[in-house]
């Protein structure tokens, strides 16, 4: 049976993506911050969850080593955990190294520890991983200055590991648009950026699993970023 290990399972993305790879057959081991309603749903469908806070480096590290333990075989790798928060500009100093240092923990640090204690797993498997970076990675927004930040780094290390890992281990990523409006965002918010968008729509979830499946099934792709986006990414804000 296929194993697939996904990061930030227990929410929108996550979720969607545990339940697609259950229906193709794949054992399915997720990780999750905070307990939710969601994630009985999963434990009742066999899937293996451990909980990490990332931003925590004591967490992180207790993570990396029971995930190395538990997988010793591994098909497909998603980095999906994410912080999407704004800057506070009321920060102080301590604040923003605070906020900075747990961006880059859960978007640079985390995924590197993972892709390094599951590497064995991944050449036995000659496994493929997909990072989920954005589009504000190449084009970053001013309010989001540490998020985005993180995310440049995330990409850039999507390209080393396809480098270091090739021609055994493929490493690829996804850079999402507005895919799934959340809860706070208001109509006028909605409004302006399906404006942005050249195919005028909110994409939803399945394009990210339609793309994630050509990332893992397409053996000639390697170091490469996919943006499904509908075309936000040309927009300028």
């Amino acid at each position: 049976m296929p194993t697939v290990l996904i990061t930030g399972i227990g929410r929108r993305l996550g979720f969607f993506l545990a339940h697609q790879f259950l229906d193709m057959g794949y054992q399915v081991i997720g990780q999750y911050r905070s307990e939710r309603a969601e994630l009985t749903a999963l434990r009742n469908k066999g899937v293996t969850l451990i909980q990490a806070d990332f931003s925590l480096r004591e967490q992180l590290i207790a993570f990396t080593e029971e995930i190395s333990l538990q997988c010793k075989s591994l098909d497909v790798l998603v980095h999906n955990a994410s912080l999407f928060v704004k800057d506070d500009p009321k920060h102080s100093c301590l604040q923003q190294a605070e906020f900075f240092d747990a961006m880059y923990a859960v978007h640079m640090l985390a995924p590197k520890l993972i892709n390094e204690a599951l590497h064995p797993a991944l050449l036995k498997a000659k496994g493929s991983v997909v990072m989920m970076t954005d589009i504000y990675a190449d084009q970053p927004h001013s309010l989001f200055r540490s998020y985005c930040a993180s995310k440049a780094g995330l990409a850039n290390l999507m390209k080393s590991y396809a480098g270091h890992w090739a021609p055994e281990v493929r490493v690829n990523a996804i850079e999402p648009g507005p895919m799934l409006f959340l809860d706070e965002h208001d109509k006028a918010h909605r409004e302006r950026v399906i404006e942005q968008t050249p195919l005028a729509k909110e994409g939803g979830l399945l394009p990210i699993w339609q793309t994630i499946q050509l990332l893992i099934t397409n053996d000639y792709l390697t170091a490469c970023s996919i943006k499904v986006d509908g075309g936000r990414s040309m927009a300028q804000w």
